[in-house]
């Protein structure tokens, strides 16, 4: 029998057109108007507004003129196919809905690997956004799957789901062929051969021809004749030209036409236009009476809820919270709140158990509770009445008092008891609460459960208008063989769990909760974190040593694929070795951020041609999951092999105009006026560092290179490689080693653990574009508040300290930080500076104390050396170590006393001389400190290292000590009692510039 022919690029679609037609919906047409995407289409972003249900599906051609490459690329253009669906309600089972149309087109859940990966959608020109995820096919994303939350700048009820499919990409996956050019359109025809030569032609019209002077001209035309439908009420004929308006932005675009301020200013005034379509749209509906209202019929009444178990015996108790696929740092946040607000809820409703456990994967959360009692634990409480003498009389008689009080409390009075409390003798009385029936309490305290966890980014889904990380589809709550009955975000609880994605999320009834756990091992399903990941480690270590090589540590990827999966499966791919050619980093960059593959690292580090991935599923089908990811990565580092071939085609320098286009600041302007103040900077940045003159030159290229990496289109695809490609590029087109190497320095360290800038003019250009963010983005107002720090300022400023002190540099944040202001486009005032500059110095403060160093020490310390954090460094160091001497209490207390009697006397109107007379002493013990401070003052200097100052004090201490009980200070005779004022005050200035020695402990 001969195999059967893969699906044409037609056939897709009228399988996909003929599944979602038999789901009720309207099968709509491409729109006539240029779009992005298919959700601009007015049977979405209009239709998704109001209360009326709605069903439709339609492919839309969408054009992004900046993807476009003269079709040199085989998976990218500026024409591309969706294929569009919107089911408005949600139908409760949307994944569902969409896997099975996945199955009509012949794809088996068995054989591959299907992932749901976090990906939330943003359209800043139509004011719409959504949460949701991209759908994998063995490593290839496909689809857009949406919960729209927001359309036209206003909320949704109900919410939309919205599935986009690539139409492209599942092509490319079904045929089998690496480029789209050669994919068969309809068996007699290819992709390439219909549309290869306009694609080219467009490419053309997009990057060389299109006149950007008319361009705008057409702008402000369709813009005006979008704001003359609004006027008159015509709904689609505005939208129509917000689109046009969408399309010609996105034609300036691709010319390098839009800067930064018209960027946020075009983006507002179409999200401008789009809102106020959205509420004639709204109007109009509400005047024709939603008609599409009358077509539904009324949901059902909600089922009563059942009586509540009566249980006898101590039972464990399971809940699970089953979800859509929750992202991979919401699952780590769910647990650790579960974790917290259950035995913290437990023990507020008196609930007794012998232990808590709390597991969870993408799908389910889980709590489990051993040996949870039938009742809550009595409680007895004292509640207090009048004080003794009042509530009896002499004769131990109950006077009004005592027995209204009983009265009150429903007692006789003979049950009234006295008790001592701190504020008197007291009448009251033992009130006992019996224990309430655990199910009773579990039925109302589950729904705040759930409900006390919290996520950074949320959404709604159905009519309960509950709020989560994810939909909640399924809730098991089992009390021994018993359902405890409670209804959360329109979900009933029940006693049936579902299995896992690949084996098409069966049924599984659970008689008891004891039967989780194996019920779970039997689905292949591992609940436990850590033990996924333990899985996963040991399969990545086990198959990268079959190849001679080694998985490099990455704890942050390890525990994201750990939580992207429920049966972990580990397989290895290869690669085309000549992809070795391109730089390391941009292959694992490509593999880690991408992809989530782990590299395979030869003995000497080198890039093996192979990778490892993690697939959620066993080992059906293994060898076409691996094909498929191979496929995958092949696709994307022919991306990179075709950036990097055009991006090198040109000198690094080309690129810096284009930068101009790219927003650093709206009030701060672009990233080319910030490259423009780097190169100002860092003179003076280098100067305060002491770089010699061949290092000053190095500086001043590197700063004018550094950022030109993020006009090249290998960053612009890879963000996570600026720096990397700067450096790289550099070296390509001949800049000296040490520019190239300046260039990646810069940006170090880039995350906690991170390597740090070892040359000088890479340290001085980090410290430099470091500054220029903080001081900037502070003047105008960004300064981080709560966990808000969207310009990474904390990592800036943590960063910073860590280069300064890590090389052990003498640096001035307030003359650095005054010469950052200088060339900033804003003013800048002084209490910015002090603001900016007590912000860098409460992040050294926070890593001296995760250093593990005394809060009065650090706090010395920076009083007097904060302004120069690596001395401040230094000297913590020095003076936790003094402060751990045995006879530290006493040089403290010698020292104290001399700067508290100044205080004093200052207070009290005495104040020292301006210098000290030696010709006004009295006695030997004044004459013997004076010597000794002499003495002092030449071992110690405000800018000398603390042992000097500690050695000092050493020496000091007796003479002070000796001084204090021969001397009075405040003697009665103004000259000689403000002479041994001024003798104290020298010993107290010896700290100036060191540590104010006031802020320690025993002061």
């Amino acid at each position: 029998m001969a195999p059967r022919r893969p699906l044409s690029f037609q056939e897709i679609i009228l399988r996909l057109q003929e599944f979602w037609a038999e789901q009720g919906c309207l099968i709509w047409q491409p729109y006539s108007e240029k779009v992005g995407a298919g959700t601009m289409n007015p049977a979405t972003v209009l239709r998704v507004l109001g209360p009326e249900p709605w069903r439709v599906a339609y492919v839309e051609p969408s054009y992004r003129p900046a993807d476009g490459r003269y079709a040199e690329n085989p998976n990218r253009m500026q024409l591309h196919h969706q294929f569009q669906v919107i089911l408005k309600p949600d139908p409760g089972n949307p994944q569902e809905l969409y896997l099975e149309s996945l199955r009509a087109l012949g794809i088996d859940f068995r054989r591959h690997d299907i992932r749901f990966v976090e990906d939330n959608w943003e359209s800043p020109a139509l004011g719409a956004w959504g949460l949701g995820w991209e759908v994998w096919l063995d490593g290839m994303e496909i689809t857009q799957f949406t919960y729209f939350q927001q359309a036209g700048g206003l909320p949704l009820d109900p919410v939309a789901v919205e599935i986009t499919y690539g139409l492209e990409r599942i092509a490319l996956y079904l045929q089998g062929v690496s480029s789209v050019w050669d994919l068969d359109w309809d068996g007699t025809h290819t992709y390439g051969e219909i549309l290869k030569p306009s694609e080219i032609e467009h490419c053309i019209y997009n990057f060389e021809l299109a006149d950007i002077e008319r361009l705008r001209e057409l702008y402000q035309h369709y813009e005006a004749e979008a704001r003359a439908c609004i006027a008159r009420g015509l709904v689609i004929p505005a939208h129509d030209y917000v689109l046009r308006c969408s399309h010609t932005f996105n034609l300036l675009d691709a010319r390098g036409a839009i800067g930064v301020t018209e960027r946020a200013r075009y983006f507002a005034r179409m999200r401008d236009l789009a809102r106020q379509v959205a509420l004639l749209y709204l109007q109009q509906r509400e005047r024709l009476g939603h008609p599409f209202m009358r077509k539904t019929l009324p949901p059902p009444a909600p089922a009563p809820m059942p009586a509540l178990p009566i249980v006898e015996t101590a039972e464990d108790f399971l809940l699970e919270i089953g979800t859509e696929e929750l992202p991979a740092r919401d699952l780590e946040t769910a647990l650790s709140q579960l974790s917290e607000n259950a035995p913290v809820m437990f023990a507020e409703a008196q609930l007794e158990y012998e232990a808590l456990e709390v597991h969870g994967t993408p799908r389910r959360l889980v709590l489990y509770v051993h040996r949870l009692q039938p009742r809550t634990r009595p409680v007895e409480t004292w509640v207090k009445g009048p004080p003794a003498h009042v509530a009896f009389d002499r004769e131990g008689r109950p006077t009004p008092a005592a027995l209204g009080f009983a009265r009150s409390q429903g007692v006789p009075v003979e049950a009234l008891a006295v008790r001592e409390l701190p504020e008197g003798r007291y009448v009251g009385v033992v009130r006992r609460t019996e224990g309430q029936p655990t199910p009773a309490v579990l039925t109302e305290l589950l729904p705040r459960l759930i409900a006390s966890l919290k996520f950074e980014l949320s959404m709604r889904w159905n009519g309960s208008g509950v709020a989560f990380s994810r939909p909640i589809r399924w809730l098991v709550a089992l009390y021994g063989r018993e359902v405890i009955p409670f209804t959360y975000a329109g979900v009933s609880s029940g006693r049936e769990t579902r299995g896992s994605r690949p084996r098409g999320s069966p049924t599984i009834r659970l008689e008891q909760a004891a039967d989780y756990f194996p019920a779970m091992r039997r689905a292949r399903i591992l609940i436990d974190p850590e033990e996924r990941r333990a899985r996963i480690r040991r399969d990545l270590e086990r198959l990268a040593a079959e190849v001679g090589g080694r998985v490099p540590e990455d704890p942050e990827l390890l525990a994201e694929v750990g939580n992207l999966v429920e049966t972990p499966t580990v397989l290895r791919g290869r690669f085309d070795e000549e992809a070795l050619q391109l730089p390391g980093e941009v292959l694992i960059t490509v593999m880690r951020k991408h992809q989530r593959y782990f590299p395979i690292l030869g003995p000497n580090g080198q890039l093996l041609p192979y990778f490892l991935a993690v697939r959620n599923g066993g080992r059906r089908g293994l060898d076409r999951v691996r094909q498929g990811n191979e496929a995958v990565l092949r696709a994307r580092f022919a991306d990179a092999a075709y950036f990097y071939e055009h991006d090198t085609r040109q000198p690094l320098e080309t690129f810096l105009p284009r930068l101009a286009t790219l927003t650093f600041q709206e009030q701060l302007g672009s990233m080319l006026d910030k490259t423009r103040r780097l190169e100002a900077l860092a003179p003076s940045i280098g100067a305060l560092l002491g770089l010699n003159e061949e290092e000053m030159h190095v500086l001043a290229r590197a700063a004018h290179l550094c950022k030109a990496d993020l006009a090249t289109q290998m960053v612009i695809e890879f963000t996570e490689l600026q720096g990397v490609i700067g450096r790289e590029y550099a070296r390509r087109w001949g800049e000296p080693e040490a520019v190239a190497v300046a260039i990646f320095e810069h940006y170090l360290p880039r995350f906690a653990g991170d390597a740090l800038p070892q040359t000088r003019p890479g340290i001085a250009l980090g410290i430099t574009d470091r500054l220029d963010s903080l001081v900037g983005l502070f003047a105008v107002g960004l300064a981080p508040s709560g966990s808000a720090d969207p310009y990474g300022l904390r990592r800036a400023a943590s960063g910073l300290i860590q280069i300064l002190t890590a090389h052990r540099l003498r640096f001035s944040l307030s003359r650095a930080m005054t010469a950052a202001a200088a060339i900033q486009p804003v003013p800048v005032s002084s209490e910015i500076l002090e603001d900016v500059r007590s912000f860098v110095i409460g992040r050294q403060r926070a890593a001296l104390q995760e250093a593990g160093y005394r809060y009065d020490v650090i706090e010395a310390v920076l009083a007097a050396r904060g302004d120069d954090p690596a001395w401040a460094a230094e000297t913590t160091a020095g003076l936790q170590q003094a402060v751990q001497r045995s006879d530290w209490t006493r040089l403290l207390t010698s020292y104290s006393r001399c700067v508290r009697i100044l205080r004093k006397a200052e207070s009290e109107g005495s104040l020292p001389a301006s210098e000290v007379d030696p010709a006004a002493f009295r006695e030997e013990a004044e004459r013997a400190l004076w010597e000794a401070v002499q003495t002092a003052r030449r071992q110690v200097r405000p800018d000398g290292p603390v042992e000097d100052l500690i050695a000092a004090l050493e020496s000091l201490a007796p003479v002070i000590d000796r001084f204090f009980e021969d001397v009075l200070v405040m003697h009665e005779e103004e000259i000689i009692r403000r002479n041994r004022l001024a003798l104290l005050q020298a010993v107290a200035d010896l700290t100036t510039g060191i540590a104010d020695l006031s802020r320690l402990e025993g002061f």
